[in-house]
């Protein structure tokens, strides 16, 4: 089966069937623990801002007065960063995730089909599995 690359046209690998289902089954996994990372780093930022306002409230008046803390303006950026971004960054990933599915099944439904046109996105996820070594299990 002939991997064309949908933006360029032309024609990038040539693979059987079920060796592409093996790469795109790889990058699918890879993709589901990129997400997994990504909520791991929201968890722990948000446990930090929880354990910091915690430690804040604590404090007696006194200290509160003298103690520094960041105006609001700033903990919203933060918070955009830490957590909106990476939201956001998610459901790429996962729309990404589905089109590898939709890909998937396009492959095993049809084995035998010459030519499998693939988005570019795609392609380069298959460029970079191979130069790592990935591809061979």
């Amino acid at each position: 089966m002939v991997v064309v690359d949908e933006f360029y046209h032309a024609i990038i690998f040539s693979f059987a069937s079920e060796e592409i289902v093996k790469i795109l089954q790889k990058i699918k996994d890879q993709k589901e623990n990129e997400v997994l990372l990504i909520k791991d780093k929201i968890i722990k930022y948000e446990e930090k801002r929880r354990t910091h306002e915690a430690w804040y409230q604590s404090l007696p008046a006194i200290k509160k007065f003298f103690t520094g803390r960041p105006p609001s303006h700033h903990q919203a950026v933060e918070y955009l960063v830490n957590v909106k971004q990476r939201l956001s960054t998610i459901e790429e990933i996962k729309k990404r995730i589905i089109e590898l599915d939709r890909i998937i099944d396009l492959v095993e439904k049809e084995p035998e089909q010459e030519q499998l046109i693939l988005p570019h996105d795609i392609v380069e996820d298959i460029k970079q599995l191979k130069e790592s070594g990935g591809s061979h299990q």
